[in-house]
């Protein structure tokens, strides 16, 4: 079976007063990492899901964490896993 790892960015609409809150909660997803402007209410969270359903389930909770005015889907990124671990040649280019 071939596994894949899907890298998603998630823009958040919430209300401010929930914004520490939502924050923490956002940063304590595995492979996470979230940004915020606490003055407006904006944060971007940044994960890595391992299979669509489980990206799926993800962006529902998170919908549903009290305080989220709205969430809207800016990356989505999938690639096998055996892709990720292949070893990339550093090559530099001069002119």
């Amino acid at each position: 079976m071939n596994n894949e790892t899907h890298i998603v960015s998630l823009i958040l609409h919430v209300k401010p007063e929930k914004s520490g809150l939502i924050l923490d909660r956002a940063s304590a997803l595995p492979k996470s990492e979230c940004l915020h402007d606490s003055d407006t209410g904006r944060l971007v969270l940044v994960f890595e899901a391992g299979s669509d359903d489980a990206l799926s389930d993800w962006i529902r909770q998170i919908n549903d964490w009290p305080g989220v005015l709205s969430s809207q889907l800016c990356y989505h990124h999938c690639e096998s896993d055996e892709s990720l671990n292949e070893e990339m040649e550093n090559v530099i280019h001069t002119s």
